[in-house]
């Protein structure tokens, strides 16, 4: 990863993390907090969406984006758990106490200051993910902080309480189709001050806000917390990126958009260095269909064949700007490619920064472009292949998004990408979305109410973390592990009924369960019941520490099996030290010449043969002990 001066380029760093509470009802209605999994809808409802007005009177730039995109928006339904509410059809009903108060405790842990009077607002959604066409969202909490291992203050901008939006679960043909039963989930979003001034610094404040959030009432699955990472520098401007998945991704994703930025800034630069203005950039693109009709570029030729057209436009002075790299495998043209793409729906442009071989064009074919386009030495040119009406709409996106190259780094929200790059989204969002809700009362949260939470708030994880390490002798990360997993209460559970081995306790929750899920085991099936079923029979030697495999893969495919069914159907029977000691001894008496030719060599294959007859049976560790005894004593009468 390179590494920059972010003091001097003036890094500044923000996060925005979503997470689900685990109530157990959504926010605004009664219908039940929880997914339905793959279970086919029982309806679905078909919606156009329009841009609106905010408060201010002005239309916001990012829904105006998502309205050119032209999407219909299908929605799925379930008739037992989704209600009139989520169909826009019913007003709200009053807001989730229960959810309110589990953000009232979140927000104490972040040291913020409770609003006394919340007022509910609309924050505009035009990509369908709200039937309603906007999100219901409060400031909870204001002006706290979070502080990091070396001290450092965090600053804690607000605290919002807000209803998730519908799972998105396929876009085809320009249709998104978006899952009801997410929709109105109650959430948090934190919102830090621009205070991080380091990538992993960054990638620190994330984790200590995940631990701290899932050491409260949260839903603890998968897609249940998300992050968006803003990032700016001093001679840019700020980023969103979206959809930062996991921790690791923090550091790279932050220093490849300071690479994106800096190298915009340079190319900015460079434009005045060539005294090129915005102001004459070409105002609409030519049709080059018919002077291209044989070209040698094949999907070209077809495409014109098939109606389709191809346009072409030349920028005056860009030569090498389009082919400018801004960050890994990523250039200015294709920074404006995926803009087009992500609009337009266009897969892609062609620009002669680019290896115009690649695409098999002939040397007739380059002269032919460049004649038509009056394209000189210095200059770029941009083609694209499509019908009328998406070739108008990407020379739009194309000619405005140089245009923009003249000011520098345009502000976006951006998707984050799993090799570290990120790609256009959508517009920065601005103020503009948000404006009161008229459906809903002011909400009160009174002192005496934040008094008696405040009493009972939970160890920061952060302590936890160090007092399991030191109590237990178990390495950090495999705290941090129990708590991002959701399984810190059963290890304190399991801890009580076999004290004996916390390591086993670990390995078992974490790395047997993921190597289990890895084969296509449910291990969901697994309940926490079963986990202390199966340690109170270890506790009790009934099995060994070696059948604890055998019987999670078992219940993870027959959860209608009670722990000691499984132990019957394995038939797991405990043996005393007294039978090991026979089985060993009749393995040795059968093995003498591999003792005499390994001495104590021999230990390996016959732990083996031993553990094949009482696996599961009896501790693996005093199976060894046993047959080291035994082995030692054979060899002493061998002498």
């Amino acid at each position: 990863m390179e590494e920059f001066d972010y003091e001097k380029l003036g890094l500044l760093c923000g996060l925005e993390i979503h997470q689900q509470l685990d109530s157990k009802t959504k926010l605004f209605c009664r219908c039940p907090n929880k997914l339905q999994g793959t279970r086919e809808p029982d309806f679905t409802l078909k919606r156009f969406m329009r841009p609106v007005l905010g408060e201010m009177g002005t239309y916001d730039e990012a829904m105006l984006t998502e309205y050119e995109k032209e999407m219909t928006i299908v929605y799925e339904g379930y008739n037992d758990v989704i209600c009139t509410y989520e169909l826009d059809e019913t007003p709200p009903f009053e807001c989730n106490d229960e959810a309110r108060k589990i953000a009232i405790e979140i927000a104490l842990l972040l040291n913020s200051n409770i609003i006394e009077e919340m007022h509910v607002c609309r924050k505009n959604y035009l990509d369908g993910s709200v039937p309603c066409g906007f999100q219901r969202t409060m400031i909870l909490a204001k002006d706290g902080y979070l502080e990091l291992e070396n001290g450092k203050k965090i600053g804690i901008d607000i605290l919002c309480l807000e209803e998730d939006a519908a799972r998105k679960i396929i876009t085809k043909e320009k249709t998104n189709f978006f899952r009801l039963d997410r929709l109105g989930i109650p959430l948090i979003e934190i919102t830090t001050k621009p205070d991080i001034n380091d990538p992993m610094e960054c990638r620190e404040c994330a984790e200590r806000l995940g631990l701290l959030l899932w050491s409260t009432k949260v839903k603890k699955v998968l897609g249940s917390i998300r992050q968006d990472v803003n990032v700016s520098i001093k001679a840019g401007t700020r980023i969103e990126i979206k959809g930062v998945q996991k921790l690791d991704w923090i550091p790279i994703l932050i220093n490849h958009e300071v690479s994106r930025q800096l190298n915009l800034v340079e190319i900015k630069e460079e434009l005045q260095k060539r005294n090129l203005k915005d102001g004459d950039l070409p105002k609409k693109p030519i049709d080059l269909s018919k002077v291209m009709a044989k070209t040698k570029c094949g999907f070209i030729a077809k495409g014109i064949k098939s109606k389709k057209k191809l346009y072409g436009i030349n920028f005056t002075g860009f030569n090498g700007l389009l082919g400018k790299k801004l960050m890994e495998d990523y250039r200015f043209g294709t920074e404006i490619a995926s803009k087009v793409k992500s609009i337009s729906g266009l897969k892609g442009l062609i620009h002669s920064d680019e290896d115009l071989k690649k695409y098999k064009f002939s040397d007739v074919d380059i002269k032919t472009l460049k004649d038509n386009l009056k394209t000189k030495q210095g200059d770029c040119f941009v083609l694209v292949l499509g019908n009328k009406k998406e070739v108008d709409k990407a020379f739009n996106i194309i000619i405005n998004r140089v245009k923009y190259a003249f000011k520098g780094v345009p502000p976006e929200t951006r998707r984050a990408l799993e090799n570290g790059n990120t790609e256009f989204l959508r517009e920065l969002h601005g103020g503009a979305r948000l404006y009161p809700d008229t459906d809903s009362q002011a909400i009160i949260n009174n002192n005496e109410e934040i008094k008696v939470i405040k009493v009972d708030l939970p160890e920061y994880p952060w302590d936890v973390i160090k007092n399991y390490s030191k109590n237990f002798k178990i390495e950090e990360r495999f705290i941090k592990d129990l708590i991002f997993t959701g399984n810190l209460t059963i290890f304190n559970d399991l801890i009580e009924i076999y004290p004996d081995n916390p390591t086993l306790i670990i390995t078992t929750l974490l790395e047997t369960s993921t190597a289990l899920r890895r084969d296509g085991k449910d291990i969901e099936n697994i309940t926490e019941t079963d986990y202390k079923d199966i340690f109170t029979l270890l506790k009790k030697k009934e099995i060994g520490k070696e059948a604890i495999e055998e019987m999670m893969s078992l219940k993870a495919d027959s959860p209608e099996l009670s722990i000691e069914q499984i132990k019957e159907k394995l038939k797991i029977e405990s043996i005393s030290v007294e039978e090991l000691k026979k089985v060993i001894n009749e393995i040795v008496k059968n093995n003498l010449e591999l003792i005499k030719e390994k001495d104590m060599r021999a230990m390996g294959p016959l732990m083996g043969e031993v553990m094949e007859k009482v696996r599961g049976k009896i501790d693996g560790a005093i199976v060894s002990k046993e047959l080291k005894n035994a082995l030692q004593t054979k060899l002493k009468e061998l002498k």
